[in-house]
């Protein structure tokens, strides 16, 4: 009889842990966003520019925001897997924030609104705001498509005015696709 309430207790507790496994990520994911928004906020006050010869906030580092979605995440440099968990990644080799083709990736994220869960929400005509050290862009999204992994064409540098790609996998499951939504810069401000 005791080796069956010992038997009772453990499954319980697994099954316990194991409903609350999913709560517990999603916070860890979310917490780990806001560390890195408040990290990058922090370094902008506390960094003069003369302090370094080396700017804070180019090809990446600055923050992505998509109004439209309620949406603001910290650009991290790279698109390996270790950034791609953490936050959105810029793609080495393109473009910089302004200049050329600036691409950008983050996972589908089965938490609403972390990373690009919500991107195939995003329409044309609707604004994103890139913001470095000194600059703030803001982009008109004008296409959205659904490619292969293999298609890299959506990174192409031979542009005739500085974009922005978006991409993320579709569907989330299998990642058999790639969701793209492009967009064109029409304002670039100079931040104090």
């Amino acid at each position: 009889m005791k080796q069956r309430q010992v038997i009772g207790f453990l499954l319980l507790s697994a099954g316990i842990l194991f409903m609350l496994w999913p709560i517990w990520s999603t916070y860890q994911k979310q917490a780990t966003t806001t560390d890195l928004k408040q990290q990058w906020k922090k370094s902008l006050q506390t960094v003069d520019a003369k302090e370094t010869t080396k700017p804070l906030a180019t090809k990446g580092d600055g923050l992505l925001t998509i109004p439209s979605l309620d949406f603001e995440q910290v650009i991290l440099e790279g698109a390996s897997t270790d950034v791609l968990d953490r936050s959105i990644g810029h793609i080495e080799e393109t473009g910089a924030p302004g200049k050329g083709n600036y691409a950008l990736a983050g996972h589908r994220s089965f938490t609403k609104g972390l990373h690009f869960n919500k991107l195939p929400q995003l329409k044309t005509k609707a604004d994103v705001i890139v913001t470095t050290k000194d600059h703030r862009y803001t982009y008109r999204m004008e296409s959205s498509k659904l490619v292969k992994p293999t298609d890299l064409s959506v990174l192409d540098q031979n542009v005739k005015q500085p974009m922005i790609t978006l991409i993320t996998c579709d569907p989330p499951e299998t990642a058999t696709n790639r969701l793209i939504k492009q967009g064109v810069l029409i304002k670039t401000e100079t931040l104090d």
